[in-house]
């Protein structure tokens, strides 16, 4: 890694105000062409005065070196599939289209996931949890297919992943034992003993983690809902001046980097890698207010909080009042959290079909009757909302939608993500629409979500629009230092080496929310596929004729400054299993990874 480290050098480029004044095309790309920021070099290497030129639409400005013969490629590997078998986990980036529907969903994903989990498991030895921890006793009996001997187990484990366990680290204890991967971190080789230590320095356990006693008592139908279910029967007479004051001041919150509530790839580890690069407001992934009430551990799960998370809120999806507030009561009455969002901007037909999502915002009526009922069983928590454009594409009714919302029951804050439901993510977001909805808004904060990749995007955005904030969605998943420069106001030219270590963080915090036995080590390899299926799409400042990268521009084939550079940037998802085998071992040969997201709509 050391010769890597030699290979890459860490620039820092600063880009001129001139990119704003020379005609910077904000949201939509201009008919010809967009400008952009050159960065062109002096005669001793380094970074000269940025230069304005215009780009080929839709298409990242690659600099001609690190360009890919495409035609020479294919013949390459035409000649590797000769003589070679069939290499296995090729890229799956393209949707089912089978069902017109569920449009950009792989509908069979879950089966072919959940089928080589299976088999890589079968395939595996597993110490019984009636050995791991003694006060329990194995409810399988004779039809266990665990081990039950130490001894054998121990032998026929395989090698450890490393020398340092995450979890042993920071809590001074196991509880995966002898199962854990890592586990001769924290066992004494002649007695076969667990050993323990003092936390590390600072160390505070997960928040919201035990949710068992919620979830037990939902189950047997103990919580008393009586006082939520008074609120939704008297709706029409619920109204804005009976909230209080919220303890939450959301003005206070104006510029801060906020990270967008993202499913399946918005999980605890990328919150926690996102906060240590800057971020400094976080949101759950969304929650169905139903699987909640349900006690349902996946729908629990996601509402668990890290110490790191200084402002944190959950993000629910739902329909009806009735849910939505009952829903909320638990929250309020048993998790540590500062705000809830209501979703009303998910495009999934699943979660429309049920009134939740999109569909909700063009429901009046109901949504009224939703946010009336959720401030008053809030009280002081500040309730916020998230929506898109509108339904159809080309049909703007959001800011229909936000006057309405203030005219019965304002929330304290508004996301707009200026796209339509039909549109999902391809195109460009519609910034031009933004200051409508704002005007709507009134006294109200407008946050924007859409399109942002680069701390001039962020910066610009705010001046040119009447909002109080900018919401990053996939943009913090292709580069999560964006927080960073935002921060520092650079672009920054992070070398592959540095992205590497980036990595290896969030691996590191994946074993240790996930567990780092085997089911933990699969469960953090899987999400972190899910995540370099965004990641891929970086592309390197260095290799940019003009800066910066715009996060619909489709990139050319292309390699970068070293192999790992070219690695880190494959698209194919055999690349993505190989850089998780850096970290995790050898992947299951069973194991099909097929991507949750489009994460590569142009």
């Amino acid at each position: 890694m050391a010769d890597l480290s030699d290979q890459l050098d860490n620039m820092t480029l600063g880009l001129a105000s001139e990119h704003a004044e020379n005609g910077h095309v904000d949201g939509q790309h201009a008919e010809n062409g967009v400008t952009g920021v050159a960065v062109v070099e002096n005669g001793s290497g380094d970074a000269a005065e940025p230069k304005v030129e215009a780009r080929k639409v839709g298409y990242a400005p690659i600099k001609k070196e690190y360009l890919i013969d495409f035609n020479e490629l294919e013949k390459q590997n035409g000649e590797k599939v000769q003589s070679e078998e069939k290499p296995k986990n090729l890229p799956t980036l393209k949707p089912d289209k089978s069902n017109k529907k569920y449009r950009g969903m792989d509908r069979g994903r879950g089966k072919k996931m959940a089928k080589g989990e299976r088999e890589a498991r079968a395939e595996g030895v597993r110490l019984c949890l009636s050995v791991v921890h003694s006060d329990r006793t194995c409810k399988y009996g004779d039809r266990c297919t665990s081990e039950h001997d130490l001894d054998v187990y121990l032998a026929k484990k395989p090698a450890d992943l490393g020398d340092k366990c995450p979890t042993y680290e920071a809590t001074g204890e196991c509880p995966y034992k002898w199962a854990c991967r890592y586990g001769n971190a924290h066992m004494n080789p002649e007695t076969r003993e667990q050993i323990t230590k003092e936390p590390t320095e600072g160390y505070v356990p997960t928040i919201n983690g035990d949710m068992k006693p919620v979830q037990i008592a939902l189950r047997k139908k103990e919580v008393n809902f009586n006082n939520t279910d008074e609120i939704v029967k008297t709706i029409e007479s619920v109204g804005a001046m009976d909230r209080e004051k919220p303890r939450l001041k959301i003005k206070e919150l104006a510029g801060k980097p906020y990270l967008a509530p993202l499913t399946t790839v918005g999980n605890l580890p990328f919150r926690r890698l996102c906060v240590d690069l800057g971020c400094e407001i976080t949101c759950g992934e969304m929650a169905v207010a139903t699987s909640l009430l349900s006690g349902s551990p996946s729908e629990w799960a996601l509402v668990k909080r890290h110490p790191s998370e200084k402002i944190f809120g959950v993000q629910m999806a739902g329909g009806f009042a009735d849910t939505m507030t009952r829903a909320t009561q638990l929250l309020v009455e048993n998790t540590e959290i500062d705000f809830i969002d209501i979703n009303m901007g998910c495009p999934i037909e699943l979660i429309n079909e049920k009134g939740g999502g999109c569909s909700l915002a063009t429901r009046h009526n109901r949504l009224a009757g939703v946010l009336k009922a959720m401030s008053k069983v809030m009280g002081d928590m500040p309730l916020t909302v998230k929506i898109r454009t509108g339904i159809k594409e080309g049909v703007y009714t959001a800011h229909n939608t936000v006057a309405k919302m203030l005219e019965e029951c304002p929330p304290q804050l508004i996301t707009l993500h200026p796209r339509s439901k039909e549109q999902r993510y391809t195109k460009m977001a519609d910034w031009g629409y933004v200051n409508q909805c704002a005007e709507a808004a009134k006294e109200v904060p407008l946050w924007v979500c859409g399109d942002v990749m680069s701390y001039e995007d962020y910066y610009n955005k705010m001046e040119e629009h009447n909002i109080g904030g900018i919401m990053i969605g996939r943009g913090a998943l292709i580069k999560p230092w964006l927080f960073t420069e935002i921060q520092e106001r650079r672009c920054w030219d992070i070398s592959a080496t540095e992205r590497l270590d980036i990595i290896r963080q969030y691996v590191n915090f994946g074993l240790e929310h996930w567990g780092s036995d085997d089911a933990g080590v699969e469960k953090t390899r899987r999400f972190l596929l899910e995540w370099l299926s965004f990641a891929c799409r970086y592309v390197p400042v260095g290799l940019l004729e003009v800066l910066p990268q715009c996060i619909n521009d489709k990139p050319p084939l292309f390699r970068g400054r070293s192999e790992l550079e070219t690695l880190l940037s494959s698209p194919a998802s055999s690349d993505w299993v190989k850089i998780s085998e850096m970290f995790l071992g050898k992947a299951p040969e069973q194991v099909v990874f097929v991507p949750k997201h489009r994460a590569n709509a142009y």
